[in-house]
């Protein structure tokens, strides 16, 4: 089965946040992303990945000491 891809309005609605920051993210790469000619989509694995990293990031900085 082939991954599901989104569009920039799908992953705004997901993250609840506006187009505009998706594709901001998208072109400062800090966001997983498929180019397709002029088209960008998202794979939704992919995102729901990066969601999962990003959670764990505050947590494994918290446990570093000075």
């Amino acid at each position: 089965m082939s991954p599901r891809l989104l569009t920039a309005d799908e992953v705004a609605d997901m993250l609840r946040v506006d187009k505009s920051w998706v594709y901001a993210a998208t072109r400062s790469n800090r966001i997983p992303h498929i180019r397709l000619g002029r088209y960008v989509r998202f794979s939704e694995s992919s995102i729901i990945e990066w969601m999962a990293q990003l959670q764990s990031e505050p947590s494994a900085r918290s446990n570093r000491t000075p």
